[in-house]
């Protein structure tokens, strides 16, 4: 989002505007950050906003990176994947042929055992299958337990990369 004016939306102070790591709690996924984005503040109210280009990229990424992932998928990484793909949780249970108690359960932060393998695989080839298929080695993904594997994305190069 470009900004029309550079004053704070809650006290209309000139913000400030800095390059930095920011860290993208918005995306509902443990440990990412990017780099190098511009960050805006006001030195009046302490309001800031981030603003991050391209997100459509950066979401493609994200989900690309979640999907690839050998560790087997958090509940957050299953509710993030199933968002990306634009479905509601009643949409991905009939995608699935599963019921919505089933997936309300795998995106549950509480819930020990997550997705079965297959269902896993079948919603990591959902987000990779607008991708040219490579081989993925698809028995090796969701064979780990889950890891907290921190994510870092760099804004300045082309398109969102690792």
């Amino acid at each position: 989002m470009k900004r029309v004016n550079n004053r704070c939306v809650q006290c209309g102070t000139q913000m400030k505007s800095s390059v930095e790591n920011y860290r993208y709690d918005e995306s509902g996924l443990d440990g990412v950050t990017l780099e190098d984005i511009t960050i805006h503040r006001c030195p009046n109210c302490g309001e800031s906003e981030a603003t991050i280009p391209r997100t459509a990229q950066l979401l493609r990424a994200l989900a690309e990176s979640t999907a690839k992932k050998k560790a087997r998928l958090t509940p957050k990484e299953i509710r993030f994947l199933r968002t990306f793909l634009g479905y509601s949780s009643a949409d991905f249970a009939r995608k699935l042929g599963v019921s919505l108690p089933t997936v309300s359960r795998w995106e549950r932060e509480d819930a020990p055992l997550g997705m079965k393998s297959t269902a896993e695989k079948l919603l990591r080839i959902m987000v990779l299958a607008d991708e040219a298929m490579r081989s993925y080695q698809l028995e090796e993904m969701a064979s780990e337990e889950p890891a907290s594997t921190p994510v870092r994305l760099h804004a300045t190069r082309v398109g969102w990369a690792a």
